[in-house]
């Protein structure tokens, strides 16, 4: 009885391999196979065009949409075989990880590890390790969803051999090296009793000469024995098998049996594939792939990897029982508290309909407060001339000492500023006094900036070169004088120190401008100044 098609896939580097099988019972009969070249201006790094390739390839070759077993390669794995110190299946995952990380080359963290027993003893289990990269895993599925395939299995070239060679009967009984030269990378496996004791890949290119693939099989099979002898428990390899070409592999058969001393065969024929007159010289890991779910015990599968049995699951089912529990109760609270909600849910109706309502008039109150306040703002505005000049005069010392020439102020309003993130309002302004005068000498000038700098209403800068330029004092100055302050005795502070209350006392004793003491001192400063001036003279 046929089943549904299935289809290996092996997508390499430089060539596409796939093959489409169908079962008969037990024996697997051949329908279609494709062995294509890469285009040389496709990126087989970027998953999305190498999947369309794919995609578009394996659809003008008749290849139906099916469950598909992608093939890795073994230069992208790791595989190892441990012995390991127990016999229950539920710490086999977990010891497996822990002893992979010792011996892998790569992170065994970034990596996604498979396994199957092989043997059991009374000291523990032997079992088979793959562990390839995570990223290099994505990159097969990510190309395999690009085009469009149905995942089943994601395993390696290499347990497809093992699989040929398990079901040949006899003739692959005891320890057996396979060597694939079907790929774009040499493949060698040392299997014993079906299952892979020993695994080793090199570097193979498809374009190379017959002689150099002839030369390039023979140096990495002598490699390869030598590494596998210096392996633990290795056993005499009893028959070679090559699966590739038959031009190439008749060549290698006597050479490679009088180098490691043993019959050297090619794989003709399986038991269980029917070739179904398609040519599969170059196919048969492909074909072992697909033999490989009948053999649940020895299988690798990336895309459903082995793990540790469940142990919670009791306490997970109790806890689902408590939860379902919980959960009748909860309806029935819910029941009751219908009643409410109907309640509820009619009084949020009447208030969303109160709240539109009142909205625009909530609005129109808004805007109204908003316009009140920017127009306060604007009266706000207000700067009192008389009280800088007053302030000023305070400053200043004796008119005999020193006298203010001109006094000009300006102010620039940037207009009511409203910050809505703070909910802030400001009115900027720059008031601009521009100040000019003659002292008597430069030490009066001095202390006059001093007491400006001093202060904290202004920002005190000159104009004008302070020289000797006076006509009523010998010494003039001008000053432009800066702030924000409408009023300055308000910025003051309410206590000040010993030194501002002596200058304020002084000052408090000066006479004011225009009362007759200060006359009668000023006249006095004149007539003492005409009087140098004569004797000067």
């Amino acid at each position: 009885m046929f089943s549904r098609p299935s289809i290996a896939i092996d997508i390499g580097r430089q060539r596409l391999r796939a093959l489409l099988a169908q079962r008969d019972g037990t024996m697997l009969r051949v329908r279609k196979t494709l062995i294509e070249d890469l285009p040389s201006d496709l990126d087989v790094d970027d998953a999305a065009a190498l999947g369309q390739w794919v995609r578009e390839s394996l659809k003008n070759a008749g290849f139906p949409r099916g469950n598909v077993s992608l093939a890795l390669a073994r230069e992208h794995v790791g595989l190892k075989r441990l012995h390991l110190p127990t016999r229950d299946e539920h710490e086999l995952p977990e010891m497996t990880r822990l002893s992979m990380q010792q011996e892998m080359p790569f992170d065994a963290e970034g990596a996604v590890i498979d396994f199957f027993p092989v043997s059991e003893s009374e000291r523990g289990t032997t079992v088979v390790a793959v562990a390839v990269p995570r990223s290099r895993l994505e990159q097969a599925v990510n190309t395999a969803r690009a085009a469009k395939l149905g995942l089943q299995r994601i395993s390696l070239r290499s347990m497809g051999s093992a699989l040929l060679l398990k079901n040949l009967g006899e003739r692959t009984a005891g320890s057996v090296l396979a060597i694939d030269i079907t790929g774009e990378s040499l493949e060698f496996c040392v299997i014993d009793d079906g299952a892979v004791r020993f695994s080793r890949a090199a570097e193979f290119s498809p374009d190379y000469s017959r002689e150099a693939k002839i030369d390039a099989v023979i140096t990495e099979t002598r490699r390869t024995w030598m590494s596998y002898r210096m392996s633990e428990d290795a056993a005499e390899i009893t028959r070679v098998i090559l699966l590739g070409d038959k031009e190439i592999c008749s060549d290698l058969r006597g050479r490679l049996g009088e180098m490691l001393r043993v019959d050297a065969e090619r794989l003709e024929s399986h038991p269980l594939v029917d070739p179904n007159g398609h040519d599969i010289g170059r196919l048969w890991p492909l074909a072992g792939m697909l033999l490989e779910p009948d053999e649940q015990k020895t299988t690798i599968d990336f895309a459903h990897p082995t793990r540790a049995p469940d142990r919670a699951a009791a306490r997970r089912k109790k806890l689902l029982y408590a939860a379902g529990l919980g959960l009748l109760l909860v309806l029935g609270a819910w029941t009751f508290a219908s009643r409410d909600l109907a309640r509820l849910e009619a009084e949020s109706a009447r208030l969303l309909e109160t709240q539109q309502e009142m909205l625009p008039r909530y609005v129109r109150y808004h805007r109204e407060e908003y316009r009140l306040e920017h127009i306060d703002r604007w009266k706000a505005v207000r700067v009192d001339w008389l009280e800088h000049l007053q302030y000023l005069a305070s400053l200043a010392p004796e008119p005999a000492e020193l006298v203010l020439g001109s006094w000009i102020g300006n102010i620039q309003f940037r207009q009511v500023q409203y910050d809505a993130r703070r909910d802030e309002w400001s009115a900027p302004r720059q008031i601009t006094i521009n100040a000019s005068g003659e002292a008597r000498n430069r030490q009066t000038a001095d202390r006059f900036r001093e007491a400006l700098v001093r202060g904290s209403v202004y920002d005190t800068s000159s104009t004008g070169p302070d020289a000797p330029s006076g006509r009523r004092l010998p010494f003039g100055f001008s000053y432009r004088l800066q702030t924000e302050v409408d009023m300055p005795h308000d910025d003051e502070p309410d206590e000040p120190d010993a030194e501002q209350a002596d200058s304020d006392e002084a000052v408090a004793q000066r006479p004011s401008p225009g009362s007759p003491e200060r006359a009668s001192r000023e006249s006095e400063s004149r007539d003492s100044e005409s009087g140098e001036s004569e004797e000067a003279s």
